[in-house]
């Protein structure tokens, strides 16, 4: 396996552990393993990782009227990413 399919196999893990983090309710656990999953994209702007940022953010809209600076910060950094900053 490549290195590129590894680190996209690890990428989508964590992917799919920060929106179990968020459906249990941890959303500082959520939103940190969110940051760890960015990290790990290594600027890669594919469509599945717009999408996935895309709706991390629609999935963070209800805890961002709650001014929750975790999700306040990475709803700005998923906006950055989307953007290409």
């Amino acid at each position: 396996m490549s290195f590129v399919k590894q680190v996209m196999g690890f990428w989508v893990r964590m992917v799919a552990d920060a929106e179990m983090h968020l459906k249990r309710g941890s959303i500082e656990q959520a939103c940190l393993t969110w940051h760890k999953a960015i990290d790990h994209m290594g600027g890669v702007r594919s469509a599945r990782t717009r999408k996935a940022v895309s709706r991390m953010r629609s999935d963070l809209r209800r805890f961002r009227a709650r001014g929750l600076r975790c999700v306040v910060e990475l709803d700005e950094r998923g906006r950055d990413f989307l953007a290409g900053a």
